[in-house]
């Protein structure tokens, strides 16, 4: 905005040294018109400041938008091209009937994990009973001293 009255200043003072110069009317006009030109091209906004940046939305009728930068300035946005189009790789193409078999077993034993394990946090049925190991007795224990039969001797 600034910038506008500045240049707008400039006319006015560049009409005045015009007339004063007893030039005529068409040489006044076509000076304001080149006048005019140039303070409307320093009238736009440079982005001199810091910018935002806009993340990826989609826009009110659905399309998508990508980031983009805007200038607080003058409030115009542009788009910011940071990623390039990739096209997908396809590695593996077609169908392998032998997987087919396996797949369908893990499953259908996948399936029946999680039934079981559903019915037991029901309370419906009860978790399978662990068999418990007999302990052995360590070796290796160490022999239980008593701390009141006195100071030893070292030596």
């Amino acid at each position: 905005m600034r910038r506008l009255v500045v240049c707008s200043v400039l006319l006015l003072a560049f009409a005045g040294v015009l007339r004063i110069a007893a030039l005529p009317w068409s040489a006044v006009g076509a000076g304001l018109a080149v006048m005019a030109v140039i303070a409307w091209r320093l009238s736009d906004c440079s982005h001199p400041g810091p910018l935002g940046l806009l993340p990826a939305t989609t826009d009110l009728d659905g399309a998508p938008l990508p980031p983009r930068w805007y200038c607080d300035r003058c409030g115009r946005t542009w788009a910011a091209h940071f990623e390039k189009e990739h096209t997908p790789v396809y590695r593996f193409s077609g169908y392998d009937e032998s997987k087919a078999v396996h797949a369908a077993r893990r499953a259908t034993e996948l399936a029946d994990r999680q039934r079981h394990l559903a019915l037991q946090r029901a309370g419906l049925r009860r978790a399978a009973k662990r068999v418990k190991t007999a302990r052995q007795p360590e070796s290796d224990a160490a022999d239980i001293v008593s701390i009141r039969q006195g100071r030893r001797l070292v030596g």
